[in-house]
């Protein structure tokens, strides 16, 4: 019968059916590994939607060259990026082009029936990059969503 917020736990569930989509697995919810996960992300979203956030979207061009927390946000994306860059290398160890088991192995398949030709999507900061916007916009949208539809809910006990 008390308040609590479920924004967190919610985000770690989405994040979990992500992590099984493209990573081929699930994390405990206490796994260290995890959390730092979740922690980037969070930073990195509540960097974004930052006064500094917002006038570095407008402008970059000049913010750049100026210091501010605004800098920040680039070592979180940067240790985002470094964690799917190990899952990658994990993949590239155990891959079976034959039996896919993920978005990553899938991927990687791909890579190698295409580096034949230059022009292919198909390569891996492609790959690193489409994994990062994967997990970050996915969690994020999908998260808020639930969160805004058990509100809905809660307002209207009568649709529940």
């Amino acid at each position: 019968g008390t308040a609590f917020d479920p924004t967190f736990m919610l985000s770690c569930a989405v994040a979990n059916v992500i992590c099984s989509i493209v990573f081929g697995k699930r994390y405990d919810y206490k796994d260290k590994k995890f959390l730092a996960l979740m922690d980037n992300m969070n930073n990195i979203f509540e960097m974004m939607n930052s006064r500094w956030g917002q006038l570095y979207q407008m402008f970059s061009n000049i913010l750049d060259y100026f210091p501010g927390p605004h800098n920040n946000i680039f070592a979180e994306f940067d240790a985002l990026k470094a964690f799917v860059a190990e899952e990658v290398k994990l993949h590239q160890a155990s891959l079976d082009p034959n039996s896919p088991q993920d978005f990553i192995d899938c991927f990687l398949s791909k890579m190698q029936e295409e580096k034949d030709r230059p022009n292919s999507s198909f390569y891996m900061k492609n790959l690193i990059t489409s994994t990062f916007d994967l997990f970050l916009a996915g969690t994020e949208t999908t998260s808020t969503t639930i969160r805004y539809g058990l509100l809905l809910l809660l307002k209207h006990p009568k649709i529940q």
